[in-house]
Formats: C-alpha cells, structure tokens, sequence
C-alpha cells in the first residue's frame, strides 16, 4: 500500500484538472465519512463507499456518451460503406468518353502489303524497335528487310479477346510472301494487328480516362506508387494515424505543409465521391469513407479503382488515370511503360500541374529521378539499371499523339452516322467502344497529299481561297478509308465531304453512257461530233459545247468517253433518253430529285464529294449498291455489341453487270489515252480507271478514279463558287496522282461478266462478223453480246455501205 503521501499527491493532481467534477473536499475521497447522512446504520466494515449521486450520474452520462459515440461511428460506417457500394459496385463506375478505332491491319497474302507499308503501321501504333522483342509493342527486322519480327498486343476485338503473340513477317521483292508465329514456326493464314486508338468523343464533357484492369498493370508500377504514395497500403485498414501524425510534425517542422499522411483509399475517396473543398467537416468524411471503402473492398479492387481515378494532367480536357496517361504522354498501352516511364507518371501523382512534363520539363525530370533512386534503395532496381534509366529523356510524345491522326473530318463523318443508325441519343450508352473503317496509312497519305498539292495550286492560279475534299474508300466493301474535308486537314470546321454540293460536269458521263450501253450503243459506236442545237421544253434552244469549242466529226464513242467531250455526250444521252440517265443516277446511290433536263447529260446536277463517291463504288463494283459506311461495330459495356454493320448491311444489284462494265473499261481508256492520261502514263503496267470533270466556268474541278480496291474522290474549287481557274485534269486529277505515290495502287482486275465478249470494230462503228487477217484498220472492245444487232454487223469483204448514215438515223 501506498504511503499516504504518495496517494495525497494524486488527489493534488486531479483536484488541478479542470475535468475533474468529483467532491470539492479532501475527505470525501477517504473511505469514511462520519458526517455522511446516508450512510448505512449497519456494519460496513469492509463494504466500499457508495458512490455520490453526482458522480453515478456522471458515469452513466461518460458511459452513455461513449455508447452513442460508437453507434455514431458504426452507422455512420454502415451509412458510408452502402453510399461506397451503391457506386463503386455499379456496371459503370465512370461515365467515360467513346473510345474510337481504326482498323485493324491484316496481314494475309492477298493484302500485298509491303515491308514499308508494315513498319508505318507500327510506327502508327507506337511499337518500339528493340534488339531482342519479347514483349507486345516491340519488334525489330534484319538488315536485308527480308524478315520482320513484332509481338503482337492482346486485345479485345468485337468478335474475341486475343492475346499477344509473336509474328515472323517474310518479305520477298518488298512484298510479304509469309506469316508464321515466331516461337513454332507455324504458318498464319490470316493475323490482324491490334487497331490504332484514334479519339474519344465525349457527350457532357466529363473526364476523360480509359478504364484499365488491374490485370493489365505491370507489377512495376503497383510497386513504385505503393513505395512512393503509400508504403503501408497492405497493412493499415484505409487509414493510416501514425503517417497523418508523422506528415503533421514534418510539416510543423518545415513552417509549411510539404507531406501528406493520406493513404492510397483517402486518395481514392477525395477523388472520387468529395470535392476539393478543404474543411474538417470533408476530413471527416474522408476518414469515414476510406474506412468503409477499406472495409468492404480488397486491396487489389482499391489498387485497381485508384488506377483508373487519379488525376495526372490536362490535355484538351482533364486526364484521369494511368490507362489514359500512359497513350497521352507516351502512345503506349499501360502495360508496356518501362521503369523511366513509370517512375514520371508516379512522380506526377504528388503534382500533375507542378511536375508536368511538358510545361516543366526540368522540375519532371527532377521528380522521375527521385522516384527511381527510392526504387533503387528498395532494390528494385540493380545500380546499373538505375544509372540507365536516370539518363534517359522524358521521352514525352506531341501532345497531339494521343490522336494518333487528326481527323476531325472522318470524325463528323462517324458521329453523322452513328445519329442515323443508333439514333442522336447514342453517346448515353456506356463503356461505348466504336470500331471504324479508318485506314490509318490511307489517311496519312491523303493528309500529306492535300498539304502539298493544294498550295501548289493556290500559287498556279493565285486563287488563295482554294479548297478541297477528298474521299477514299474500298469500293469491295463499301467502306471510308479515309477523308479530308479542308486544304488544312486538321481544321474541325465544315465538311465539305458531306456538305459542299457542286455541280459534278463530266462526273456524270459514265452514268449516262452506261444508260446508253444498256440500250444498243457500244464502245465502238460512231458519234458525230458536230454543232448540235437542242430545243427545250420551254420553246427554247440550247447548244452545248465542247470544252475546246472545236469539233471532231465522226469519232468512236469510246473517244469521246475519254477525251470528255459535250457534244457527243449530248447526242448518245438524249437518244437514250435523259429521264433514264435520271433513273440511273438514282439507282447508283444519288438521293435528291434531279430534274430529267438535257443539262444533266453535262453534270449541271449537284452532289457532294461523298455523293459521287457512292455514286462511283457502285459503278466499280459493278452495279452492286451498297451504302458506304464507316462504322464497322459498336460496342457498349465491354461485351455487348450494339451495331455491326455486316449483319445490317444491305447489297442491292441495281444494275445490269454487263452495261456497268463496259462504263469501267471506258473509264480505263480515260486514265490510258484520254484527260487523265497523265496517270495512265505513270504506272503503264497497271489499269486504272476514272473520269474528270469540270463545272461551268471552271468553278469546280472533278476526279474519281479507282484501281482493283481503292476509289478516291477529289474535289478542288472555291466556297463562294467562284470561278478556280481549274479543269478536272489540272486540279483534282492532281490530287489523285500524288496520293497514288504515297498509297501505292493495285492494278485493276476487270472480272468479265456473262454477256460481254470482245470484237473487232472498224472505223465506221460496225461490227467485225469474222475474223479479218488486216487489224490494222480495227480496235478490239468488249460489247454486250445480247445488244449485237444484225445490221451493226458486217464482213471483212462485204459491202457495208455508211455505217455513219445509220447511227445518224438512230441520234435524236
């Protein structure tokens, strides 16, 4: 037992503590009380004081505070972990922008792709040349670029997940003559690329991020943010005390606040449900929350949320999280950052604005560096790794890569399509994934085409309001490849791909001739190229003229087609009937009313550059009209696709095989010998085909050509309408020509359908019956064989009178 005055000590100590509320006098603490009116008459001997009513009331109140204090705390826990769930369990945590695609490259045999045109690709897609490549997204080739070795990336496409493998690309001739994977040998018939992430459209401006799976994250990078943000994250329950009480003396310490105790969970919950409000009322919550979320969620699942939600810079809008840091400051996936890269995007959690590596760029590198030095002393890194990885640069891509391509122009086309297919409503799904037709190297090439020609043209002419369009598509597929909608590819402005409707001039021609084909006239007819007067409906005279204003005389049909000249397009079309040409316009794709007048066998009807582009992919596919697309597959929420353009497509065969044909083999005699000849003689072993045009006035310049996949179409003029100074050939046909040096053609394979044969024509436009021994005075052209009449056809010997007084009886 104590000695009293050790015990008197102790009284002395709470008699001084303001907290204390027990009796005011010394002898009231004694286990006596002779005065004490309630005590017991009895013998106590041995039994304790009864407590005083003051002091059993002040218990209970402490007792009941407490209890209260711990309900509080347990609902408000409960209240907090349900509010937590509600969200954090939900399909979609993150109302995230639409991610958008390109295709997918495919590497087959058919393709013909070239080693260039496969190194560009992986260039596009940010694969890194290594010594040795074993992981997705590297590759290297050997010096006689014969064979190529690339470890494919995983990825989800529309109709399956497929994990990375490792190709052996064979080249032979700069061709690729085999596809085998890399570790058996074995021989690939067909392997696709993972596709180029080309934009993300947002519907409300929310952040912006690319959800990512804890999966998919390197171990390197969970450990360098655990060692750097929050070493004790396996350990603690959401909340650390001793690293918020150590952060608050260091910051005492310092006179300024330069740590901070809060955890990866508090980081996650500040994000994610609170504002950047600083009050004690929003700690508290805080603290709440992370308990709860600590409670009811794994450490993986926090790991895996705190990935995708913390904010690490601004481009055009707020970047959230590393999925989508990892492409914004280094076009690559997540899973493929090495140390250096790591060690930034970690270091910039503490200050995404301050440690920015573009706007400071030093004070980033100085941050990188710190990070892997921490790495270093945990022994993550060996010394000689930690020296290799300090001496990089920040290796930040433009800021513009994330987009690999700017292509507003294909992207107003996508969201036009997507508003009538899925509805305006469309961007209200979720997890949207949009799976386009865009060729990356198409586009490229039409990008650098436009920036060189158009200026070229703009200094020829002068005309320094100069504009252009330009469409490509694979007409096999009626797919867009590719599109530019101004001189300055990158300009998100108006569309003239689906907005500028000009006047088309020749364009028209292989409608109206192919019209004429399905109603006896051949290649080889005679045409009398002479003054021509027409009278209209309304009492009045019309004469059409040649572009050069000089005439011909009688010439075969075939050279008028490709020389572009009116006046034998004038006779061919009103002896076929101008309402036909209509009917035919609008069976190749065009939507407006056309008025049925004789200007229209001269292109006086308008469309856009899309339009002729439709109209022409049903002409090369030979009259099998398809709607061009350029959404190939959507899908929402990961796995559920909501369009796929292959099951709603519709192919109609609106015209005769046989008639469309012939149109196209004229088409090749254009780029051959007629106004786009200057290709033809650019690539002498390859047939192409197409047709220029050109608007009254010079005020549009024209040209669609197509070789055995690819159809492109040009369009060069002034938006006031004014008048370019240009003819189809030496405007539009520019453009074509140059892309076709950048994108190399495929020479057209011609499938000839049942009822066409080749004969001998002579001079006159009759018909060879017989072989003749002298073909010096004949041209060989396919006709339609059901559409040979008795009186076109005529021996080499016989006596066949003039063929040209004949056709005239048949012109109107």
């Amino acid at each position: 037992m104590k000695p009293e005055s050790d015990f008197q000590h102790v009284v002395e100590r709470f008699r001084d503590n303001p907290f204390f509320e027990g009796p005011d006098d010394e002898d009231e603490l004694s286990n006596s009380s002779d005065d004490d009116p309630e005590e017991d008459d009895g013998d106590n001997s041995g039994k304790p004081p009864k407590k005083s009513l003051k002091r059993r009331f002040l218990c209970f109140s402490v007792k009941l505070g407490l209890s209260g204090f711990v309900l509080f705390c347990l609902v408000t826990c409960y209240y907090y972990m349900q509010v937590t769930s509600s969200r954090l369990d939900s399909a979609q945590k993150w109302e995230t922008p639409a991610v958008v695609y390109s295709r997918p490259l495919e590497l087959t045999l058919d393709q013909n792709l070239t080693f260039d045109q496969i190194v560009n690709e992986l260039s596009l897609l940010k694969y890194r040349k290594t010594d040795n490549p074993r992981n997705p997204g590297e590759y290297n080739y050997n010096k006689a670029k014969t064979r190529l070795v690339a470890v494919r990336r995983p990825f989800d496409f529309p109709d399956g997940f497929e994990e990375k493998r490792p190709l052996l690309i064979e080249f032979e001739k700069g061709h690729i003559s085999a596809v085998r994977d890399a570790d058996t040998g074995e021989e690939l018939v067909y392997v696709r690329m993972d596709p180029v992430l080309l934009d993300r459209i947002s519907a409300n401006g929310e952040e912006d991020r690319l959800v990512i799976s804890i999966k998919e994250v390197p171990d390197k990078v969970i450990k360098t943010l655990i060692q750097v943000e929050d070493r004790d994250f396996y350990n603690h329950h959401g909340v650390n005390p001793w690293a918020i009480m150590r952060a608050i003396l260091i910051n005492i310490k310092a006179g300024r606040a330069v740590q901070g105790g809060s955890t990866l969970t508090q980081q996650l919950v500040k994000n994610y449900f609170l504002s950047r409000e600083k009050s004690f009322d929003r700690k508290v919550r805080e603290l709440f929350m992370s308990l709860a979320v600590d409670a009811r969620y794994d450490k993986e699942t926090i790991l895996e949320m705190y990935l995708n939600e913390i904010y690490l810079g601004h481009g055009a809008t707020d970047i959230y999280g590393f999925g989508l840091a990892s492409y914004f400051y280094f076009g690559i996936p997540v899973s493929e950052l090495s140390w250096d890269q790591t060690a930034l995007l970690v270091g910039m959690v503490k200050g995404p604005s301050l440690y920015d590596p573009r706007r400071n760029p030093g004070k980033a590198l100085e941050r990188r560096n710190l990070v892997l030095r921490l790495m270093r002393d945990k022994g993550e890194l060996s010394p000689e790794e930690y020296e290799f990885y300090v001496k990089k640069p920040l290796g930040v891509i433009d800021r513009q890569a994330l987009n690999v391509m700017k292509v507003p122009g294909y992207m107003s086309f996508v969201k036009d399509e997507l508003n009538e297919r899925l509805g305006p409503h469309w961007l209200e799904n979720k997890n949207l994934e949009i799976f386009t037709s865009l060729d990356p190297q198409a586009q490229q090439a039409a990008d650098s085409t436009v920036r060189k020609v158009i200026p070229e043209l703009i200094r020829r002419t002068g005309k320094r309001e100069l504009e252009t369009a330009m469409v490509v598509s694979n007409w096999r597929v009626g797919e867009i490849m590719a599109l530019v909608a101004s001189k300055d590819p990158s300009y998100p402005g108006m569309n003239r791909v689906t907005s500028a409707k000009r006047q088309i001039g020749s364009l028209v021609k292989p409608a109206a001739y192919l019209t004429a084909f399905e109603r006896g006239w051949h290649l080889g007819s005679a045409v009398h190229d002479a003054e021509l007067t027409v009278r209209l409906q309304n009492g009045q005279e019309w004469k059409p003229r040649n572009f050069d204003h000089k005439f011909k005389g009688w010439i075969p049909l075939y050279q008028g087609f490709a020389e572009s000249r009116n006046i034998p397009m004038v006779r061919v079309g009103m002896n076929a009937g101008v309402q036909n040409v209509v009917h035919t316009l609008k069976l190749l794709g065009v939507k407006d009313d056309i008025e049925p007048v004789p200007s229209v066998l001269l292109g006086s009807v308008a469309m856009t550059p899309f339009e002729v582009n439709q109209m022409y992919n049903t002409i090369a596919s030979e009259g099998l009209y398809r709607p061009l697309s350029a959404v190939r597959y959507v899908r929402s929420g990961g796995n559920n696709v909501i369009y796929d353009r292959h099951a709603a497509m519709d192919s109609v065969q609106v015209l005769d095989p046989p008639s469309v044909y012939l149109a196209i083999y004229g088409m090749t005699i254009v780029t051959r010998q007629g106004t786009a000849k200057s290709v033809g003689s650019r690539y002498p072993d390859m047939v192409l085909a197409g047709k220029t045009g050109t608007s009254n006035g010079s005020r549009d310049s024209w040209f669609t050509g197509f070789d055995n996949s690819t159809l492109v179409t040009a369009w060069v003029g002034n938006d006031d309408n004014t008048p370019s100074g240009l003819t189809g050939a030496t405007g539009a046909l520019k453009l074509y020509d140059d892309f076709l040096t950048r994108f190399r053609p495929v020479s057209l394979e011609l499938a000839q359908p049942e009822k066409i044969e080749f004969v001998n024509f002579n001079r006159d436009g009759y018909i060879m019956a017989d072989d003749c021994t002298d073909v010096r005075n004949y041209v060989r052209l396919p006709v339609r064989s059901d559409n040979i009449r008795s009186d076109q056809l005529v021996s080499c010997a016989g006596d066949y009178g003039d063929a040209r007084d004949s056709v005239l009886d048949n012109l109107y």
